[in-house]
């Protein structure tokens, strides 16, 4: 499947192909863990994971080839490679650096991510190395529109108003997760009025 075909599907929520993607792979990573058992170091569980997603990316055709593509760079953090496709979306390459041992982490993120913040919603639509050559989960999020950051007070009120109790001024709670690092520069205010929490972290609580 075309990379610009892969990021239109993964910003239509319900769409079965991309939908698949995400799935197969959490599938994967968990067989995987499972497989493992007890006595299994965790650091070599994430190994094979890994490897297992790379061969799930190859026998599905899944790898994508940054190198030819026209995109834009926009910004590197501790586990993103960020690019806008030049149209309506955000292409994140991330390493798992913040999913530790088990890689289930970061797919219990995802999914927590797109079950809360409905309205920005990732999409995994392949995977790639980035520019060091670390192996990479590729995900889509739709381009938000921005009038500004959000402010403490905003973030905290729109928490709240889900449901969430605040722990911390970046850091909330509710009966299945605990979402941290919601901070101004990574929640956006839309020109909508809505706010947009497009890079937080998300566990189980």
């Amino acid at each position: 499947m075309e990379i610009y075909q892969r990021v239109s599907q993964g910003l239509d929520g319900a769409e079965p192909a991309v939908n698949r993607i995400l799935e197969g792979a959490s599938h994967v990573v968990g067989r995987c863990k499972e497989a493992a058992g007890d006595a299994e170091q965790a650091e070599g569980c994430k190994g094979r994971q890994i490897q297992k997603l790379k061969e799930f990316a190859t026998l599905n055709n899944l790898w994508i080839d940054f190198s030819c593509l026209p995109i834009i760079y926009i910004d590197k953090g501790g586990e993103n490679e960020v690019f806008y496709d030049g149209h309506s979306s955000v292409i994140k390459l991330n390493n798992f650096e913040y999913a530790g041992d088990d890689l289930t982490n970061f797919f219990i993120r995802i999914f927590a991510h797109n079950e809360v913040f409905s309205n920005v919603p990732y999409a995994l639509i392949g995977f790639a190395e980035n520019s060091i050559h670390e192996f990479c989960a590729v995900l889509t999020q739709p381009d938000v529109q921005a009038e500004r950051e959000a402010t403490v007070e905003e973030i905290i009120r729109y928490m709240e108003s889900l449901g969430f109790v605040t722990d911390y001024p970046d850091e909330f709670h509710n009966d299945k997760y605990v979402i941290f690092d919601a901070v101004p520069n990574n929640v956006l205010y839309g020109k909508d009025g809505n706010l947009y929490f497009i890079d937080t972290q998300i566990r189980l609580r």
